[in-house]
């Protein structure tokens, strides 16, 4: 009798644990948002916390998946549902909406005016975000809402975040594909020319056979798709770079996002140079940068475990004043 007590006393112990929130029952939930910018709908994967949202709602953080990934990938490739249960169950940080959109190839630019994917950046930054604050219990102001990403979703954060910077507190760039602008004297070269091309491995097709642990796959010529017209238009892409973007902003003196890059120390495409290029810009400007050479690859095995200092960085932006 005692023993059946005890096993009995134990079960509803972990019941009790279970109702009391110790084993998060987080939900993760396929969605479509309707998409003007599109013409269509925009898959996402939303990321809801055990319980319910906090008065106000919650804050809001989203995430971009890398070249040729999808609203799956931190899902299924990155765990992400566990990290963030386990991260929110120890209180780490606060509970959050996350929303993982899916928008191929696109590198997070308005491209529908040269046949591009479509106009991807009005789509995460207009439809998207109205969408989710409409059906979801979310703060709406721009201290509670950040963004993040890893490789072509780090350009995103970063590039999003610098051209919208009255939308996000915060940015988060893993491993980010950021390359320098192309130099004037090499905007009319064919693309193969160009030295952003042929210095860098990210845009020599890689053998899918030999890929291990998740590498973002490089983009095959004409490198960045359509994103950028087609041929590839440098000036458009200078015009649209992360570079030019920072320039613009520091030289109007605007208040800037709180930035948070990190990158391998082994990353097989090189991109610790332009990470490292945007260190020194914002250095330079005696800007505050939070910036990690972190040792790893290119692969979800680094991702997976930069992301959580990523959150403990956002964690710490919550509330932030607007820019002005």
């Amino acid at each position: 009798m005692k023993r059946a007590f005890c096993i009995a006393a134990i079960a509803a112990g972990i019941v009790s644990g279970v109702m009391d929130g110790a084993m998060a029952a987080s939900r993760m939930s396929a969605e479509r948002f309707d998409s003007p910018a599109l013409s269509a709908a925009l898959p996402a994967l939303v990321y809801q916390p055990d319980g319910p949202p906090p008065s106000g709602g919650w804050p809001v953080l989203y995430l971009l998946h890398g070249h040729g990934g999808d609203e799956t990938s931190w899902r299924d490739l990155g765990d992400i549902q566990a990290t963030l249960d386990r991260m929110i169950g120890s209180g780490e940080i606060d509970p959050l909406l996350v929303v993982m959109p899916g928008v191929g190839d696109s590198w997070y630019v308005d491209s529908a005016d040269v046949g591009g994917p479509g106009n991807y950046e009005t789509a995460i930054t207009r439809d998207l975000l109205q969408a989710v604050e409409a059906r979801y219990s979310v703060r709406k102001d721009r201290g509670e809402r950040a963004i993040a990403g890893l490789s072509m979703g780090g350009f995103g954060a970063l590039r999003l975040a610098l051209a919208h910077p009255q939308l996000y507190v915060g940015s988060v760039a893993l491993s980010p594909g950021l390359w320098q602008n192309i130099p004037q004297d090499q905007l009319d070269l064919a693309p193969e020319a160009m030295a952003l091309i042929i210095d860098s491995t990210y845009f020599h097709h890689a053998d899918p056979t030999d890929v291990t642990e998740g590498v973002d796959l490089p983009p095959v010529p004409p490198y960045f798709g359509k994103a950028y017209g087609s041929p590839f238009d440098g000036r458009r892409y200078n015009s649209l770079n992360v570079f030019t973007l920072l320039e613009d902003r520091l030289v109007a003196g605007d208040t800037l996002p709180a930035l948070y890059v990190t990158v391998g120390d082994d990353d097989s495409h090189k991109l610790w140079r332009g990470a490292i290029a945007l260190y020194e810009t914002m250095k330079a400007d005696d800007r505050p940068i939070e910036f990690r050479i972190t040792d790893g690859d290119h692969v979800w095995p680094l991702w997976s475990v930069t992301i959580q200092d990523g959150l403990r960085f956002i964690q710490g932006q919550w509330g932030g004043s607007a820019p002005h």
